[in-house]
């Protein structure tokens, strides 16, 4: 078999016997149907469990419009917020009872130009935009406690409004299960405290353990951080939820879910289930991934998420052969520091359960994947700071497959992840 695997703007042929591969990883083709204001108008029509929009509100009330902010700019708000505007006007709510909160987290505020360039002109020019600041604790306003202990603090501009919207994009995410839905509320415009309380979930509850297992890509009943963050967004009440799922190559709307916040985000992550994860039979001794290209391999950072995917498909004490030409660095102070400051994997364990924080622990958990495994790289990379990360630089995939006949005496048979950080293995 000869594959062509991306790096960077070019790609690098490989090839491999047909009977040392297990099976190759791919997303099931997801057409674009129509347009993306046909598709948006579509969904608000005929809305999941809910009233159309302009049904649910009333004259003279207020409404806030939750959006991502620049990480997000893929989930293509612009093309969403004029046409809620429009439903919100139908049901007798003008553009000056309208605000939109831009759900940072605790991302860095933005500038005008970034406003418009994430809602669009039209809707930049109809309403104002301003950005949640979760370490401004006098913008809060604390809702009371979910079951997990966290203290939920939301954006005042969100509890004040009569009815609030939630817009985002769906996909896989390490800590929610999947992005979208009730994350709008918690990270987006929770807290720090809040944000920092419900992420730290993530770790196991007896010290030392690690991660826990249920906090997972796909996982949402059985994952604390989820329903951690599901109760958080009860406490708000979100009258509509508009989510996307975009076709990568395309960057294109492909499938729009609205109505009730719960079941429509439901819907989409069963669609995002069906479209891009992938079933497996058993984990393999060798997995060859690329990030797929450029940009999903501008920065180590961003590799993560194919280092994430691809642990799933790989045995441990396995071998990893990735390739992520990363020409922007690392990515991450946050991500790096974990390496640098902290010598094993307890200390930056501990460290974490101190003071968390995202980037520390992907840098965590990829740490871990690198010591339970051997992880061969193929990047731009300094080779000291592949090095310090506890993984292997290599300069071809020519001196990757001597290191695997090496180690196991032969090739393994070998699942292939052509684009890894968009597929997530499941096994059967």
């Amino acid at each position: 078999m000869k594959m062509d695997l991306l790096y960077g703007d070019r790609s690098l042929p490989f090839i491999i016997e047909d009977s040392r591969v297990k099976s190759v990883i791919e997303a099931k083709p997801l057409p674009v149907t129509a347009s993306e204001e046909e598709l948006v108008a579509n969904a608000l029509a005929k809305p999941i469990d809910s009233a159309p929009l302009s049904e649910l509100v009333n004259e003279g009330e207020s409404a806030c419009i939750i959006v991502g902010d620049m990480t997000r700019v893929w989930v293509r708000h612009h093309v969403l917020i004029p046409l809620l505007l429009n439903e919100l006007n139908q049901g007798g709510i003008p553009d000056e009872n309208i605000i939109i909160v831009s759900a940072t987290g605790d991302h860095r505020e933005q500038t005008a130009e970034e406003h418009e360039l994430l809602v669009g002109k039209e809707a930049h020019e109809r309403v104002k935009v301003i950005d949640h600041r979760a370490k401004n604790k006098d913008e809060m306003v604390s809702l009371g406690y979910t079951t997990h202990g966290t203290k939920v603090s939301i954006n005042k501009n969100v509890v004040e409004a009569d009815r609030v919207i939630l817009t985002g994009g769906i996909v896989y995410h390490f800590l929610a299960g999947w992005g979208g839905g009730k994350k709008a509320i918690l990270p987006g415009v929770a807290s720090y405290e809040t944000i920092m309380q419900n992420h730290s979930l993530a770790f196991h509850p007896e010290e030392g353990r690690g991660l826990n297992p249920e906090v997972c890509a796909g996982s949402i009943d059985e994952n604390p951080c989820s329903y951690d963050m599901v109760q958080g967004a009860s406490l708000v009440a979100p009258t509509f939820l508009v989510n996307t799922v975009i076709n990568e190559e395309k960057h294109q709307i492909a499938k729009v879910v609205a109505g009730n916040y719960v079941t429509a985000f439901r819907a989409g992550c069963e669609f995002v289930n069906e479209h891009f994860g992938v079933t497996i039979t058993e984990p393999a001794e060798l997995v060859i991934a690329s990030c797929g290209g450029y940009p999903k391999d501008i920065n180590f950072y961003q590799t993560y998420k194919t280092i994430y995917n691809a642990h799933f498909a790989l045995q441990k004490g396995g071998t990893l052969l990735l390739l992520s030409e990363s020409r922007e660095g690392i990515g991450s102070d946050d991500f790096f520091n974990v390496f640098s400051r902290h010598s094993d994997n307890k200390q930056r364990e501990m460290a974490l359960r101190v003071e968390y924080t995202i980037g520390g622990h992907m840098g965590y958990h990829t740490a871990v994947v690198a010591e339970e495994n051997d992880v061969l790289l193929i990047s731009d990379l300094p080779k000291e700071d592949v090095e310090k990360m506890g993984i292997t630089p290599i300069d071809s995939l020519e001196e990757g497959i001597a290191f695997i006949e090496n180690k196991h005496g032969k090739i393994p048979e070998a699942i292939i992840m052509p684009h890894g950080g968009s597929t997530l293995p499941n096994c059967s």
